[in-house]
């Protein structure tokens, strides 16, 4: 059974007869920390330049002591993405889920009060998420996740927070409704996982209800914590557009999150029912504490009385306490996952094939790159082993391959470099950051030219003044190269019509072909943007790990006619732009030849901005 923590101290000015006209309630959340237990890279092998949760636990530990002293309550929330993200959440997801579980022993040791759920945390399945909430101490919510077996999962919570006695008058108890909701695309992403086992509910209807229903079981205020983004200036405001959800009667404040950004501040522009100096959404306190432990955000709420007796809040400051190099580790939670933290990193220094030359993906989306090829390679042939014998293996295989770990909102360091030498199983780990099973899919010419405009659409409209390459709106995983076609990509022209020169083997694609595409589970099933396959057109989901897919291909060597090919070029003539990559780029610049690179410094990022020619 899950316990309630009560570990608050609020000092109010009672009215006459006893208690509080008014209090203070300090909301501190996380958000995406994506198993970022002790601040380390495992794929590079390096720190993240903070020691992730270990870091914020000591500005929650500081955080708390300031409320104490001010006399407010005090209330500790998470919202998601925390159970997957790196290979040390790998590893623990294969452990038994005990109290000494590393996760467990940290969140409990923290005293969270309760859990949101994002949507990487169904990546390891349910039977592993039941695990985590039936051994930890707080709530694991999620009110838009409607499962055949939820177990100890709990649609919403009311945890307490005491406000103690003041001048000889009786302490009192302010209850606070908790409310989680996972994005609906969640039943795409996460098809497989969900599948005839739970569904997927509007987040605006299930919270309208759940915040009626909070309210009859007495809860005085409802924290809504949102696993979905802030809305982009240009972005298409979704069904759970995070403004109209925090309007929703009866929700106080708001933490969101899935993006990676940071709110309030400058990672947002101005936008209707946004207030990034305020820290509001739809005039609701609101935060947004970056990822990977980045930061904790700090909701000062002040509530007093309203006129039938019940809490409001009167005032309130939202800001994020940075979580640097310099902030010190909790040494409780660095002993927790110490163990598993090293044997992780002993995992992962495994060597497990060797590559004769550079394989990187600084100029990912600019041009095709090696590691692409690679990953192409070890898809196509899972796929063709997969269906020999079959009436599929008559069918030209192509393979899919997503630019993920390539720059964007991850940073200047978010990219892919494995040297000349010795690979690791660390670097497999970067070429897989997602357990996504290959699939292989049937698909038409019409079928692969929508696929290929769908992903085109992350260049940005290009006309004569130059200008980014790439859609800041849009992330570079939304984009895919496929292998085993030829085609042109002209981001001068207007979206849905920029891929020329389709061809097969020469020929160009009629729409009527017929071909087979080895691609993953996140993509068949609509993530990204891209069409839903049909269950019917699913000609094999393999169970063979694309890791051992990604060995077996390095072995191959460089001869595989996919090792030097460029899928895809630019036809833009005349066409300048900028790429912003990885200043580890600069050596290579040889590789983009054919576009005239024209290096010109660094942004204030920390990227390195290169001028091309399409």
């Amino acid at each position: 059974m899950n316990k309630r923590s009560t570990y608050v101290t609020a000092g109010v000015v009672p009215p006459e007869g006893g208690t509080p006209v008014g209090a203070r309630l300090r909301i501190l959340a996380t958000t995406d920390l994506h198993m970022q237990i002790v601040g380390h890279d495992y794929v590079g092998d390096r720190s993240v330049g903070h020691h992730g949760l270990a870091g914020v636990a000591t500005l929650i530990r500081a955080a708390r002591q300031e409320a104490a002293e001010q006399g407010a309550a005090c209330l500790l929330l998470d919202n998601g993405d925390l159970l997957q993200g790196n290979a040390l959440g790998d590893q623990l997801a294969q452990m038994p889920v005990t109290p000494t579980h590393p996760l467990v022993a940290c969140v409990n040791h923290l005293r969270y009060d309760g859990l949101g759920l994002g949507n990487h945390d169904l990546d390891h399945g349910l039977p592993y998420l039941r695990a985590v909430a039936g051994a930890i101490d707080m709530p694991l919510i999620s009110t838009n996740l409607h499962l055949t077996d939820p177990g100890p999962l709990r649609r919403w919570a009311v945890v307490s927070c005491l406000l103690p006695a003041v001048g000889g008058h009786p302490s009192s108890t302010l209850q606070v409704g908790l409310l989680s909701v996972l994005p609906g695309r969640t039943a795409i992403w996460n098809r497989e996982v969900l599948e005839d086992a739970a569904e997927i509910v509007s987040p605006l209807e299930s919270l309208r209800s759940a915040a009626l229903t909070l309210r009859a079981e007495g809860a005085d205020l409802i924290v809504l914590l949102a696993h979905m983004g802030i809305p982009q200036k240009g972005e298409i405001a979704a069904e759970e557009d995070i403004c109209a959800l925090a309007q929703i009667e009866g929700i106080d404040a708001v933490i969101t999150g899935h993006t990676h950004l940071r709110f309030p501040g400058a990672d947002h522009g101005p936008r209707k029912g946004v207030d990034t100096q305020a820290g509001t959404l739809s005039n609701r306190p609101a935060a947004m504490p970056g990822f990977g432990g980045s930061d904790l955000a700090v909701l000062d709420l002040a509530l007093e009385r309203d006129a039938r007796g019940g809490w409001r809040v009167s005032q309130h400051h939202s800001h994020l306490r940075d979580n640097s190099a310099q902030t010190l580790a909790d040494p409780v939670v660095l002993s927790a996952a110490r163990i598993s933290h090293i044997g992780t990193r002993k995992h992962l220094e495994e060597v497990v094939g060797h590559t004769g030359r550079p394989l990187h993906n600084y100029f990912a989306l600019a041009m095709p790159t090696p590691i692409d090829a690679l990953t192409a390679r070890a898809q196509a042939e899972v796929i063709r082993k997969g269906v020999a014998g079959t009436a599929d293996s008559a069918l030209p295989i192509l393979a899919a391959t997503a630019a993920h770990t390539a720059g964007g909102r991850g940073g200047p360091e978010h990219f892919l470099h494995i040297p000349p030498g010795a690979v690791q199983r660390r670097h497999i780990a970067g070429l897989v950051p997602y357990q996504n099973a290959v699939w292989a899919l049937r698909i038409t010419g019409a079928d692969l030219r929508r696929r290929l405009e769908k992903a085109a659409e992350v260049f940005a409209p290009l006309g004569s003044a130059t200008g980014p390459l790439l859609d800041p709106c849009r992330p570079p995983f939304h984009c895919d190269t496929i292998y085993g076609v030829t085609y042109a990509i002209d981001p001068q022209r207007p979206r849905g019509a920029r891929i020329t020169a389709l061809s097969w083997q020469g020929v160009p694609v009629e729409p009527d072909q017929q071909f087979l595409l080895a691609t993953n589970q996140f993509r068949a099933a609509g993530g990204g943007g891209f069409d839903r396959t049909p269950i019917a057109d699913v000609a094999l989901r393999s169970p063979l790990p694309l890791t051992d897919a990604l060995i077996a291909a390095l072995a191959t060597g460089p001869d595989h006619p996919w090792s030097d090919a460029l899928p895809w070029h630019f036809d833009a003539t005349g066409a300048q732009a900028v790429h912003y990559t990885s200043p580890g780029a600069l050596p290579f610049l040889n590789d983009i030849a054919h576009l005239s690179p024209d290096p010109r410094g660094m942004t204030a990022s920390g990227f390195a901005q290169i001028w091309i020619r399409l």
